[in-house]
């Protein structure tokens, strides 16, 4: 069979719309098309607002007013290199993920054996992608889309905007600081399984993510798989296109050497990274005088392995809390005002009036996001006190928030004093008068 155009299907009512299970095994992911976006720092300034409903690409345009680079695409289509390019990232796309109907992770290759045994440790069995396929189409793809990109029928109309897998990042994590084997740190704070389990048996609180607790728990696992298998494959697919249209300083070099080599020198620089992120004294030279297959092929196989082995290890280096002081005593006056004391230095230059008066900010993404209002007791990464030390001692790493410095003195007592603060802000009437008048006013309830 032919491969099918999902716009055509889409256009003729064929199989994106919500609730539709069974596809057509020759329907192949979407390419990217959307723009890619690398915030290696923060914006100078502030968005002026959100975007307007069913606008969110506004927000990329104001990040291009600042001079952020926004990478589009449909810009290879102007270079000679551009369709080989983009065809080799195809074929090795479907080479090693396969389909929607037929998903899976890894093919026969030179690295089959290694990327097999990781995708087993993950759960990405062909037959649990496939079960995680149809519940996502099913219950997911509307909000989602099809390739995982965050732009499904309805997205452009929520906020905030469901999440794009594509780029490896998640905001909700409970994974420790760590280093892989080749003693690197990872690309990107990654999730644990449990992180991806709690949003979909809770959902996230405050948006459009619903829990799907109801489902069984073989398809909520099944889901779960599924998830990563679209971030994997977008993450792979999303830097292979990065490197082929940054304009960096390395980059521009080499290309002014010999114009007419602009192929060759993008890939040495995808190769290099690729290699780089796991050995920084690898010898780019050598590895494509020893290399037989495609070159940007090759690069692209090094870094699946390196994804797959980074959400392996950050399943095995949870964040192991501290032991609570308290126990199981109640909170206490002391313990919130010691809260308090924490929050005004860690934490109010984001959540400024508890909350009430955060400015904006862009994210990772490219959209606009507002750090939590701490006064109302909406709890998008989760209400139980271990999510809140979650948050305290990881951060939200994709919307800039930092982990807390609790270095000095007793950082266990610290941070339980900064949870047991949290929990009880919305609640007036649970805190002491003087620290209800400061952040409530006169206000009881």
């Amino acid at each position: 069979m032919a491969w099918l155009s999902v716009t055509g299907l889409a256009v003729t009512g064929g199989i994106l719309g919500c609730g539709v299970v069974e596809i057509p095994d020759g329907v192949v992911y979407p390419l990217r098309s959307n723009p890619l976006i690398n915030l290696e720092k923060a914006p100078a300034t502030a968005p002026p607002a959100f975007p307007p409903p069913g606008k969110p690409e506004v927000s990329l345009r104001w990040l291009a007013d600042q001079g952020v680079a926004i990478l589009n695409p449909a810009d290879l289509d102007s270079h000679e290199w551009g369709k080989a390019w983009r065809d080799e990232v195809n074929t090795f796309l479907i080479g090693q993920f396969g389909t929607p109907a037929k998903p899976r992770v890894g093919n026969e290759g030179s690295a089959a054996a290694a990327i097999g045994k990781l995708s087993t440790s993950l759960n990405l069995a062909p037959a649990v992608l496939e079960r995680g396929s149809k519940q996502y189409r099913r219950l997911c793809l509307h909000c989602h889309g099809l390739g995982g990109e965050g732009a499904g029928a309805t997205s452009g109309w929520l906020n905030p905007l469901p999440r794009d897998f594509r780029q490896g990042e998640f905001k909700f994590i409970s994974t420790a600081e760590h280093k892989l084997e080749t003693g690197n740190q990872p690309l990107k704070a990654r999730p644990r399984r449990v992180d991806i389990l709690r949003t979909l048996h809770q959902g996230l609180d405050g948006t459009s993510m619903p829990s799907f607790a109801l489902l069984a728990e073989e398809d909520i696992q099944a889901l779960a798989s599924y998830t990563l298998h679209l971030s994997i494959r977008g993450e792979v697919e999303y830097w292979a296109l990065y490197y082929a249209l940054r304009q960096d300083t390395e980059t521009i070099k080499a290309i002014e050497k010999d114009p007419k080599k602009e192929a060759q020198a993008r890939t040495a620089r995808f190769l290099a990274g690729a290699l780089e992120w796991e050995d920084p004294e690898a010898d780019v030279e050598d590895f494509v005088a020893k290399t037989k297959d495609k070159l940007l092929t090759a690069g692209m196989e090094k870094l699946l392995d390196r994804l797959l082995r980074e959400y392996a290890a950050a399943d095995k280096n949870p964040i192991q809390p501290m032991a609570d002081p308290y126990g199981d005593a109640p909170t206490t006056s002391q313990s919130l005002a010691n809260g308090l004391k924490i929050f005004q230095v860690q934490c109010v230059n984001c959540h400024a009036g508890y909350g009430r008066q955060s400015a904006l900010r862009f994210d990772n993404w490219g959209g606009v996001v507002r750090p939590a209002n701490l006064t109302t007791p909406v709890y998008k990464g989760g209400r139980r006190p271990v999510d809140l030390y979650y948050r305290i001692f990881r951060g939200i790493p994709p919307c800039g928030m930092p982990k807390a410095n609790l270095q000095d003195g007793d950082p266990a007592r610290q941070a339980w004093d900064l949870v047991r603060f949290l929990l009880a802000i919305p609640y007036p009437e649970t805190l002491p008068p003087e620290i209800r008048q400061q952040i409530h006013g006169g206000a009881k309830q």
